[in-house]
């Protein structure tokens, strides 16, 4: 017998599916969250100018002297994302909601990860696309105030010594006064390709050499538990990043205009709903991502 769908019955239901959402949205665990300053905007675009060196501390022999930021011409805008799905009217009819309930479930997983693919595409686009310096993310010549030309893009593939090169390459790395930054990387970034290579990397406690006379035997692994290891499909084969994500700018930038929000459409008498005999669940976002400092990040897309 078929169920009578009343606008109350709708409304209860569209109640409790916004909430299994919410729920959802709320235990998933992004990647993005790690490797992104996550901040709210208030604009369709927001500036992030002041991107740059923070004056170090000096001497204070008579009055001070503010170091001026260096200013850049850098702004993320906000784009307009969204999902939908569209469920025939019988499903309420028949009573068969909780066939629903994983497809709900499903938009709001989908919704949480969203950003990850919009952050990690960033890395895999950084040999091209231009951050704050007006560089390439990834480039062989960044250079700005007193220091000299630095670089924090690698073309090796990954092993123990291409992965040394880049911590040591991250560590050196001067500020616009030339100062050093005295930065440490904490995480090394892979695609499903290199993540059991990633994983001997960080986890043994030795690694294969080889010796004096071509014979490979075990040496002790410095590199062991020295970062953390993510991975995620959103990384092109054979890239792989080093990352240092403890610090309050981080190498990537991610702002929420509006975060995802769950509606429906299941008013009888909409035009939809008389015309397909369909109702429609979906979800809207609003959000931007960019790149933050590149002295965070070292990049390889191993192509040697």
């Amino acid at each position: 017998m078929a169920r009578l769908v009343t606008r109350d019955f709708l409304e209860a239901s569209f109640t409790g599916f916004r909430a299994l959402f919410e729920r959802s949205f709320s235990t998933a665990d992004p990647l993005y969250a790690k490797l992104a300053t996550v901040v709210d905007s208030s604009n369709a675009r927001e500036s992030w100018n002041w991107l740059g060196a923070v004056p170090g501390m000096r001497e204070w022999t008579d009055e001070r002297v503010p170091g001026a930021l260096r200013t850049n011409d850098y702004e993320i805008a906000n784009r307009r994302f969204e999902s939908s799905i569209e469920v025939d009217r019988e499903t309420f009819e028949d009573d068969r909601l909780a066939q629903l309930k994983p497809r709900i479930e499903e938009l709001a997983l989908r919704a949480a990860a969203h950003p990850d693919e919009l952050v990690l595409g960033l890395l895999d686009s950084g040999f091209s696309e231009s951050c704050y310096d007006g560089k390439p993310f990834f480039a062989d010549d960044h250079e700005q105030g007193e220091s000299s030309p630095q670089s924090n893009k690698l073309a090796d593939k990954l092993d123990a010594t291409s992965l040394r090169l880049a911590v040591e390459t991250m560590m050196l790395f001067r500020d616009d006064q030339g100062k050093p930054f005295g930065l440490l990387p904490d995480t090394l970034l892979v695609g499903p390709d290199n993540y059991f290579t990633a994983r001997e990397l960080l986890n043994s406690t030795g690694i294969v050499v080889s010796g004096g006379t071509d014979v490979e035997k075990p040496d002790g692994n410095s590199l062991s538990g020295m970062l953390n290891l993510q991975v995620s499909p959103w990384v092109t084969a054979d890239h792989w990043y080093v990352l240092a994500t403890q610090y309050p700018v981080r190498p990537l930038l991610f702002q929420w205009r509006i975060r995802p929000e769950f509606s429906a459409v299941t008013r009888p008498d909409d035009e939809y709903v008389f015309a397909s005999d369909a109702y429609r669940f979906g979800v809207r976002s609003r959000c931007g991502a960019g790149y933050g400092l590149w002295q965070m990040a070292v990049g390889s897309d191993g192509s040697v």
